[in-house]
């Protein structure tokens, strides 16, 4: 890349990460930190773009009972605890299935105690990929930042929790790790969604005390790709975006067309060397020490051949 597009590139990602800062308020995550947890709530807790949304509409599905569609938006009935009071949401407030569902980015350290916890990890070339994909043409213009600057100047540099609550996809698993046999927590994969999602959705059903097979095979149904992006709308933050489009002074068609639903993988080869290179070495750095593997595909495999072994 030459000098001044670097220097173009540089310019757009710092207003970028300025512009992202803006979007947690510190009231709501403090509210979200103070969060006193009932017996019986379930929180998603994952990194971003590591298949939030799509646990939610399972959790959600599982809990109706009827195939609820309800909504206009997934988080309005399973609420992201860190910016729920910016959408008007009660924390502590009843929901209208049972048990309540909440969704949560924070690490292990800052999530409220006293719940109990499902804890989705994603392939870290994927998930910066997707990362990429959702805030181009909202928090910076489509073609203003290549996916290499992104994941070097972005992805690369979020590191340990921040006061916002933000940390790295590799922080986060690594923080959950040590709790992976404690039975207030249920470790899933999302490549295992994507390659068995009737098993993974009775994995989650067994996890939430929930045993009716109707329910179970309506959950299913209805949390299938096909099924989700037929209801696409219901699944991109729209109501959240207008708010905080409004907020930041983005126009208000930003971000509208960025959709969550979207097959995932398939696109790490649009990662540079350089990208690869560097989304390892975090890996190597954070996780190995903690984890025992030297890669994401390592460590996911020494984990199912060992959960294998307990059958």
């Amino acid at each position: 890349m030459d000098p001044e597009q670097m220097e173009k590139e540089l310019k757009a990602l710092g207003a970028f990460v300025q512009r992202l800062s803006g979007l947690f308020n510190p009231a709501a995550l403090e509210a979200a930190l103070q969060m006193k947890p009932r017996e019986g709530d379930i929180f998603i807790s994952t990194p971003a773009k590591a298949g939030t949304t799509w646990m939610q509409q399972i959790c959600h599905q599982l809990r109706s009972g009827t195939g609820d569609m309800d909504f206009e938006e997934i988080s309005q009935v399973v609420p992201f605890i860190e910016i729920a009071a910016n959408e008007g949401l009660d924390l502590t407030s009843d929901h209208r299935f049972a048990p309540r569902v909440f969704k949560t980015h924070l690490w292990e350290p800052q999530t409220p105690k006293g719940a109990r916890y499902i804890v989705v990890a994603r392939n870290p070339y994927d998930a910066a990929v997707s990362g990429f994909k959702f805030q181009e043409g909202w928090f910076f213009e489509t073609g203003s930042i290549s996916l290499d600057t992104f994941v070097n100047g972005m992805v690369l540099k979020i590191g340990e929790p921040k006061k916002n609550g933000m940390c790295s996809l590799f922080h986060h698993l690594a923080s959950w790790w040590p709790r992976r046999a404690d039975a207030d927590v249920l470790w899933v994969f999302y490549e295992d969604m994507k390659e068995d999602l009737q098993t993974q959705v009775e994995r989650v059903a067994a996890f939430m005390g929930i045993t009716d097979p109707a329910a179970i095979s309506q959950a299913v149904r209805k949390s299938t790709f096909a099924f989700m992006k037929e209801h696409e709308l219901q699944f991109s933050e729209l109501p959240m975006k207008r708010k905080v489009n409004q907020k930041l002074g983005l126009p208000p068609d930003a971000g509208m067309t960025n959709g969550k639903v979207r097959v995932g993988g398939g696109q790490r080869h649009l990662l540079s060397d350089r990208n690869k290179a560097g989304l390892d070495e975090q890996w190597r750095k954070v996780c190995q020490p903690v984890m025992g593997h030297a890669s994401y595909d390592a460590w996911r495999e020494a984990w199912k051949a060992e959960q294998a072994s307990k059958k």
